[in-house]
């Protein structure tokens, strides 16, 4: 190895290369200054050996004086930098330095790599002095033969990717690479540009020796003889795994930016994100509204102790970290928290959660205001790293561009949506909600208030006189109503309320209404009493198909009956619903009886592996078939069950059931991975949960790592926090935890990172327009897969029907698909046969067995 080892590098070796080379002493004076360097910066090596290397260096890179006035011990950042370094005629250019340091002969020498596109001339580095570099550089440098095979590995070869110089000696250079698909191309880009005979730089996807992966910048400079021959070629290598994760933190903000989540979802999303990528920080982003007070907008682990005491904090000059670089416009980095006078008064509660460092920085808006900050607490006292500062840089950056986006979100949206004179929501915006209400059985009132003579008012008084009734209509309405009460202009003269007061007490509101309304005002000294009429429609919320469109126009019609009453009055209208109830209460009766009596039975959906198409596991549904009634569909006798108290019995009864038949399936060779059970959000109010879930899989045998639970995303919304509490008390059993039906209820996306679910769900919904790449469902579907599997979650697609769809998905690296494509809900023994027919592995399975009766006493302590 010694003949072609660093201390033989041929001659035309040193002048190929295009980097700049200084290298200064402990006491920052330049010993060596290359010809590329003088090219670069226009001075002589004559007139700058010696002197200090701020001469011809940025002062970026200098470390400052101790603040006792001594030298510090490391006289130069190390690291990257990509600077604007000034040359001796005042001329400027950008250069990427990069600073290590190395012992040579008892001394420490600190040796600045200046890159530049610039071809370079010479070389005035000694072989004694160049073997050094190569043998003590923190970059990996490797010596490969004509034919790409590794002649020499310097000792940062070794750290970096974890090979001895003996174990990869004579290899190809292809050795380094992972095993990923992306290799051949890789591979092919390099011979390519080795053969075309000039320097280049190619990002390689290694694998370290410990099985690791690793990203490596390679910069390459072939090396050819006098004759033109390749000779060797010159391979030095650069982590920049790091790098990679900040353009990977970018593009996925930016992807859930685009796909329209929510401010405080992508805030989440930001911290959570820069937790994985910095060691050893949590992250709070805060948001002013009217710099006075600030109020929280993202965090990810950090204790909600901490987070309460800034909610709601003033801003000022010693207001922590975080307050006082809003109110100082420039970052504030407190080394600790426990001496700093910024933290007077403040520093208990993070002292007493472990954290004792704080850096703040502030989000600056393009027209210079200050929205809020960006704040990262570390357990470890000290300074914010070189990595941690790069990284910080980007989301302040990407927090700046949510916060904007929102700004117009929310301005378009009140274009769109909101009456520019009473500032009320308008008829776009109720449509909208009636739209998001036919998703939620709950009882409504609504109200359709119609002022009477209005246009005789305007005709006489004139438009404005007109708007100021409507304004002050509006806010005699607005402060009669409940909090929750929602009020609407939807014309000129009409507004619609929308309230779950009880229907007995809709009349008494009425009423009150028309009182309020009759109070007299004076409008261009004139005294008018304004008088409405008041229709009322109800909605009981049992039926699906009794959607807010119906009531609405239900509601229109009681609102002429008042008008032919002579106004001033309400009036209802009254559908026939002794039918209906009488159809809920026999409905309400079969299903008890259909679970006293063991009527319900389960189906199974299979979910395939996009890529094997092997099977994932099978969904559990329950399906009811009465001998009187016939078949009853899920949707009509689940929600029954919810409001009848059944719910909790029937979901019992269906993870006893399926899991005896997992047992089952077990017991005779069927090979299902994983059966999914659905329970309601009801079942999640109960902290005995995952005992009961414990005390059936004793029972039945069955193994909890086949064992999903599924909940959906309005499980979350009655209480989140004990939600996280049974959801992670079962996972600690070993059984899997599904988000089901994600996207479509109102759960945000930090509720879905704060929960230890090991699957997000997309719902079946999606699919209708996603067959569109340039629509925004598809957006919606790759940034819910993206960010699941960002968090470690298992992504399945529901619904897919047909082979474009499958093929979007498979495109896009969804894990799991379910849906008619590939099959419908099939008993326990059609799945069996399922398995024998689409499943090659599976070939050898006898036929599934039923799962058998459980005993009459078992059902009875159920009932």
């Amino acid at each position: 190895m010694s003949a072609t080892g660093p201390h033989r590098l041929r001659k035309s070796q040193q002048v190929s290369t295009n980097v700049g080379v200084v290298i200064v002493d402990d006491d920052n004076a330049i010993v060596v200054f290359n010809d590329m360097a003088e090219h670069m910066s226009g001075h002589a090596r004559d007139d700058v050996m010696g002197r200090h290397s701020s001469t011809v260096l940025p002062m970026e890179i200098q470390t400052p004086l101790s603040q006792s006035g001594e030298k510090a011990t490391q006289p130069l950042r190390g690291g990257l930098h990509t600077l604007s370094i000034t040359r001796r005629d005042g001329t400027c250019f950008n250069a990427e330095l990069e600073v290590s340091s190395l012992q040579m002969q008892g001394r420490r020498l600190h040796v600045i790599t200046l890159r530049d596109v610039s071809p370079a001339e010479g070389h005035v580095l000694g072989d004694g002095i160049c073997a050094t570099i190569v043998h003590e550089t923190d970059r990996g440098i490797l010596v490969l033969d004509g034919q790409s095979r590794i002649m020499h590995a310097n000792p940062a070869f070794g750290t970096l990717c974890g090979y001895s110089e003996d174990e990869v000696a004579g290899n190809d250079f292809s050795i380094l690479f992972s095993g990923h698909g992306r290799d051949i191309r890789t591979l092919q880009q390099f011979r390519q540009q080795v053969g075309e005979g000039n320097s280049f730089e190619i990002d390689i996807q290694a694998r370290r020796r410990d099985g690791t992966n690793i990203w490596l910048r390679a910069a390459a400079t072939p090396v050819h003889d006098d004759h033109g021959a390749l000779e060797q070629t010159i391979i030095i290598l650069s982590d920049v795994s790091r790098d990679r994760d900040l353009r990977y933190l970018q593009q996925d903000v930016v992807e859930a930016l685009a796909s329209g989540l929510s401010l405080r979802e992508v805030m989440d999303f930001i911290c959570r994100r820069i937790e994985r990528i910095v060691p050893d920080v949590q992250a709070l982003v805060m948001m002013t509204e009217d710099g006075q007070v600030m109020h929280p907008i993202g965090r990810a682990s950090l204790p909600k102790a901490v987070v309460a005491q800034y909610d709601g904090a003033r801003i000022g000059p010693a207001a922590g970290s975080c307050g006082t670089a809003i109110h100082r416009h420039e970052e504030v980095i407190v080394p600790d928290i426990a001496t700093s006078p910024l933290w007077a008064g403040l520093a208990d509660v993070p002292l007493d959660h472990g954290l004792r460092a704080c850096w703040a920085r502030p989000i600056i808006l393009r027209d210079g205001q200050v929205a809020g900050a960006f704040t990262l607490f570390s357990p470890t006292p000290g300074h914010p790293s070189t990595w941690c500062r790069r990284v910080v840089g980007a989301c302040v950056h990407l927090c700046m561009l949510a916060i904007v986006q929102e700004h117009a979100r929310q301005s378009i949206d009140r274009l769109a949506h909101y009456d520019g004179l009473t500032g009320l929501p308008n008829r776009a915006w109720l449509r909208h909600y009636c739209t998001q209400a036919r998703q939620h059985s709950l009882a409504r009132v609504i109200m359709v208030l119609n002022l009477d003579r209005f246009q005789k008012i305007n005709e006489a008084m004139g438009h404005a006189a007109g708007d100021t009734l409507l304004m002050e209509v509006a806010r005699r309405l607005r402060h009669a109503l409940l909090p929750d009460d929602i009020l609407t202009r939807t014309d000129g003269d009409e507004f619609v309320i929308v309230t779950e007061t009880a229907p007995q007490q809709a009349a008494v509101q009425a009423e009150r209404l028309l009182r309020i309304l009759d109070a007299p005002l004076m409008i261009e000294q004139v005294e008018l009493r304004p008088s409405a009429s008041i229709s009322i429609s109800i909605s009981d919320g049992t039926d699906p198909s009794d959607e807010m469109k119906t009531v609405m126009k239900h509601a229109y019609s009681a609102l002429s009956q008042a008008k032919e009453a002579g106004r001033n009055c309400y009036r209802f209208f009254s559908p026939e619903m002794n039918r209906a109830a009488e159809d809920r209460i026999t409905l309400a009766a079969a299903l008890r009886r259909a679970i006293r009596e063991d009527r319900l039975s389960l189906v199974y959906q299979p979910q395939v592996m996009t890529g094997s198409r092997h099977l994932h596991g099978v969904e559990a549904l329950a399906r009811w078939i009465d001998p009187e009634l016939g078949f009853i569909s899920p949707g009509r006798f689940i929600p029954l069950a919810e409001e009848t108290g059944q719910i909790e019995i029937l979901g019992e009864w269906s993870l006893r059931t399926a899991c005896r038949q997992m047992t089952s399936w077990m017991m005779h060779g069927i090979d299902i991975p994983i059966v999914s059970v659905n329970l309601s959000a009801i079942h999640f109010r109960d902290r005995n949960l995952p005992d009961t879930i414990a005390r059936i899989m004793h029972e039945t045998g069955m193994p909890p790592e086949r064992l999903t639970i599924e909940l959906t995303e309005s499980t979350m919304i009655d209480n989140f926090e004990q939600t996280v509490e049974i959801v992670t008390a079962i996972r600690e059993l070993g059984c899997g935890v599904s988000m089901d039906d994600f996207g479509t209820g109102f759960s945000s996306l930090s509720n879905l990172a704060s929960l230890p679910v090991s699957e997000v769900k997309i719902d079946q919904s999606f699919m209708k327009g996603f067959e569109e790449p340039a629509g925004k469902v598809y957006s919606v579907v790759r940034a819910i897969v993206r960010i699941g599997q960002s968090l470690g979650m298992t992504v399945v697609a529901e619904g897919v029907e047909t082979q474009a769809q499958y093929q979007l998905l498979r495109a896009m690296q969804c894990d799991v698909i379910q849906g008619y494509l590939f099959s419908r809900p099939l008993s326990p023994t059609d799945l069996a046969q399922w398995c024998i027919t689409a499943t090659p592995r599976n070939a050898q399975a006898v036929t599934c067995m039923n799962v058998p009766p459980a005993p009459r006493q078992a059902k009875a302590a159920q009932a």
